[in-house]
């Protein structure tokens, strides 16, 4: 038997025709996000995008800071911050006090990031992303030791500078590595990070594998996923509620990664295919949910599962009867597998 921990995703989404305001929606959000710690989740994840004409969240550290100081015990983390556009000494200092906020709550997911659009819109070369991003990486650690340092690198340069406050956690926050790819996926297992999985089951089993080869042990890191996953008294009922979000959802990443990689929106892991999105959600009445988590979890080696309930444009009373209905209908019976 193995303890799994729930994680709760919120990106803050508001599409055209929701009939809601932003201020609505984000403090139904919040009203979730409290009650999540109530119900005994583990951790409030923030996904990050820009340019959307849905208000994707844009400004992670912001929110967290938000979340951490209306909260007491669940963690934040980044799921995951998009690491070419943020400069690492900002990233440094933002995420130490967000850690001191939050008094060491704060999981730190960073990613590439692959949507041409936003490499365009911020004016970073595409080219430059995974450059950036270990650069990044080796930065974070040296700043966040409250010491004095200089660095010479081939994107950021400077000289004698400290961050402070240091992190309240120690030695640092916990770092996890954002992928889908496989050659990224290794990547991260060589760097020692814990593994924030974009894909599915298949990608925590490679990084272990990776893990193993690298000589690590596999135990002393997180294995994140995420999972749409909906509550209601029959599994119609749920699809009613969640299709147009979720096929709506799945238009967005389409476009997203079938020109980033170059290929045909058919043929994107994610696609609105209605048929494909009901048989990969996990839906239904609590027995159901419960039943079918119990296979993914006895199949997969997550250290926490991620629940995305919150689709855009999802009445957010709806979401919250759902999240309250897993906290109490589920979650219980399901924590151990």
């Amino acid at each position: 038997m193995r303890q799994v921990k729930f994680g709760y995703w919120a990106d803050f989404r508001n599409p055209d025709g929701s009939g809601r305001t932003f201020v609505d929606l984000y403090r139904e959000t919040f009203r979730q996000i409290e009650r999540a710690e109530d119900l005994g989740f583990h951790t409030i994840w923030f996904t990050e995008h820009h340019f959307t004409d849905d208000g994707y969240l844009p400004a992670l550290m912001p929110m967290a800071a938000a979340v951490a100081a209306r909260t007491i015990q669940i963690k934040v983390g980044t799921y995951v911050l998009l690491a070419p556009f943020t400069h690492p000494l900002k990233l440094a200092e933002e995420s130490a006090v967000v850690d001191t906020i939050s008094n060491g709550r704060l999981r730190l997911g960073l990613g590439q990031g692959y949507a041409v659009e936003e490499f365009d819109g911020f004016g970073v070369k595409r080219s430059e992303r995974l450059g950036r991003t270990l650069e990044t990486i080796e930065i974070l650690k040296q700043a966040w030791t409250g010491e004095r340092f200089s660095h010479a690198g081939r994107y950021y340069n400077f000289a004698d500078v400290r961050i402070l406050p240091r992190p309240a956690s120690r030695p640092h926050p916990e770092l996890l590595w954002g992928a889908a790819a496989k050659k990224a996926i290794l990547r991260g297992a060589q760097l020692g990070l814990s593994f924030a999985a974009t894909g599915d089951g298949r990608a925590v089993t490679l990084y272990m594998d990776a893990l193993r080869q690298q000589g690590k042990d596999p135990a002393q890191f997180s294995f994140v996923c995420n999972q749409t996953v909906y509550v209601a008294d029959s599994a119609e009922q749920a699809w009613a509620d969640i299709e147009r979000p979720l096929m709506y959802q799945a238009e967005l990443y389409s476009r997203w990664i079938s020109r980033a990689q170059g290929i045909d929106p058919s043929q994107s892991f994610i696609r609105p295919d209605p048929e494909r999105l009901r048989r990969t959600s996990v839906i239904g009445t609590p027995a159901q949910v419960r039943d079918r988590l119990r296979e993914i979890l006895q199949k997969h080696h997550y250290t926490e599962l991620i629940l995305v309930t919150q689709l855009p444009g999802l009445d957010p009373a709806k979401a919250y009867r759902s999240l309250e209905r897993f906290g109490t209908e589920v979650m219980p019976f399901i924590a151990e597998v």
